[in-house]
């Protein structure tokens, strides 16, 4: 199983969103999206093609666990984030 993970943070990971598809998580992560001006604009299709494309402020990774649930804790995340992806 596996679940999505956005992840921003210019030297630590500051902010994570996690979904089960990568369209639930960048619905989830629109808040932090949408701080830049050239991404609001955008619809999740869009803002999925330039994550991929990997031409974002921000990471959107695939992280090979189960799924958290709602109880996730950030700090846990964030170490299986750098773990799985050397963030």
């Amino acid at each position: 199983m596996s679940f999505y993970m956005i992840t921003y943070g210019l030297t630590d990971v500051e902010a994570i969103y996690i979904g089960r598809t990568t369209d639930e998580v960048i619905a989830s992560a629109r808040p932090l999206i949408d701080q830049w001006h050239e991404y609001a604009s955008l619809t999740d299709e869009e803002v999925r093609d330039l994550v991929e494309a990997d031409d974002c402020e921000f990471d959107l990774v695939e992280i090979d666990a189960p799924w958290p649930g709602a109880d996730w804790d950030m700090a846990e995340m964030a170490a299986l984030y750098k773990h799985q992806h050397g963030g």
